[in-house]
């Protein structure tokens, strides 16, 4: 398949741009499997796609730039706009006082049949690919104003496949994928990738010098493709030097030790980033530096944002993005507990319940791309400007920062 173009530039003149421009690349809704991750029912291997979206520096040929691979975490998989209204109007109807048992099994039903609609891989014909690959593309025209190549993955197949830890090995080996037929493509100009990335890439991107950032189950997933214990599944000629989970799961599906091993990073420098009002994986992210503290030969920083949640990291999955499923996961129900004292106010996911000024959808992506940009500089271009800030020498109002310095 010929490059997809979301910019203006084409293809043969992309690199040699004076700002910076966004391309695509597709090989397709089914181009890949991988063994041992299924589809739900078991009965065959899941397809997955091989699709990405790529932010590319001004003047990119003009020296050797770091790349950075993105990847966004679980989420509906197809714009149903049609499946969406009818799991609303059902689950509506479901919720009546008055309503019979009889009624809400019927309500179940419509409710199971639009969610795999949603849910499923590839999409209907006609209908859409929900493009979460998308949603940090604020994320990459920051980072590629600095200087940096970065690649978003579409991973709609895995997100319609099995669950439980296969999931992750095949968010590590897609991860690995890409890495690899970038390594290749930027090497010698051959591969999957050769006709459909500009050719002036060649020799511009240094596949030694790549960062990982992952949302949600995603940074789960970098996590699992950077952890010690898969040194040996990592592509040839390919150096991670920095990781961003940010939001991330912490899944234990194994358990203990066993799952640990699968996401313990000791020797790379790493960030996780997590909101105060995340209602989807809390403050799950501070496991990562606990399973490798007092391990670990790199640094590690937490960062916690006052009034932050969970989907705002993603445009697509955001309320103003107007997508299929967008949301405001501060808005999720819970029995339990209210999650909001007011319009505007949020409270912590934590214990402590407390009271909280919600970051808007802009403001909250704009304070996480000043850290991650600081982050990815300090780490792939060896800028220490910002170091102050990483470290939380110099206090930023609103952010909590725990550093570990490496270990001796």
């Amino acid at each position: 398949m010929a490059t997809t173009l979301l910019g203006t530039a084409t293809p043969a003149s992309a690199a040699d741009s004076s700002s910076p421009c966004t391309l695509g690349y597709t090989l397709g809704d089914t181009a890949f499997q991988v063994p041992g991750f299924h589809t739900e029912d078991q009965n065959r291997l899941q397809d997955i796609e091989l699709t990405a979206t790529v932010h590319i520096p001004r003047h990119v040929t003009r020296g050797v730039h770091p790349l950075v691979m993105l990847l966004h975490g679980m989420w509906e998989t197809c714009a149903d706009r049609v499946a969406e209204k009818d799991v609303a109007a059902a689950e509506a109807d479901m919720n009546r006082p008055d309503a019979t048992q009889q009624e809400k099994d019927r309500d179940a039903v419509i409710i199971r049949s639009a969610a795999a609609k949603l849910q499923a891989w590839p999409c209907a014909s006609r209908t859409p690919p929900l493009p979460s690959y998308r949603g940090y593309d604020y994320l990459g025209t920051v980072l590629a104003d600095q200087g940096f190549v970065v690649v978003s993955v579409s991973a709609n197949g895995i997100n319609a496949g099995e669950l439980g830890n296969p999931p992750y090995d095949a968010r590590m080996a897609l991860l690995n994928k890409h890495l690899a037929m970038w390594q290749q493509f930027v090497t010698n100009g051959t591969g999957e990738l050769a006709g459909k990335l500009p050719e002036e890439l060649r020799g511009h991107v240094d596949m030694n010098n790549v960062g990982l950032l992952g949302h949600s189950r995603g940074g789960q997933g970098v996590m699992w493709q950077a952890a010690d214990a898969h040194r040996d599944r990592r592509p040839a000629g390919v150096t991670v030097k920095a990781i961003v989970p940010l939001a991330p799961a912490f899944n234990d599906g194994v358990g203990g030790e066993d799952f640990n091993q699968n996401v313990r990073v000791t020797d790379i420098p790493f960030m996780t980033v997590m909101g105060a009002c995340d209602y989807a994986v809390g403050l799950a992210g501070r496991n990562y530096a606990d399973i490798a503290e007092g391990r670990n030969t790199a640094p590690i920083t937490e960062l916690t944002l006052h009034g932050a949640n969970h989907n705002f990291f993603n445009t697509q999955w955001s309320p103003a993005g107007g997508q299929v499923a967008a949301s405001d996961d501060i808005d999720t129900p819970d029995p339990r507990a209210p999650h909001r004292s007011g319009p505007g106010r949020c409270y912590t996911s934590d214990k402590t319940h407390q009271d909280q000024r919600q970051l808007g959808e802009q403001e909250q992506r704009g304070l996480a791309g000043f850290y991650i940009s600081a982050f990815f500089q300090r780490y792939l271009n060896g800028n220490t400007e910002l170091e102050p800030v990483l470290t939380g020498e110099a206090a930023v109002p609103g952010v909590d920062v725990t550093y570990l310095a490496p270990q001796s």
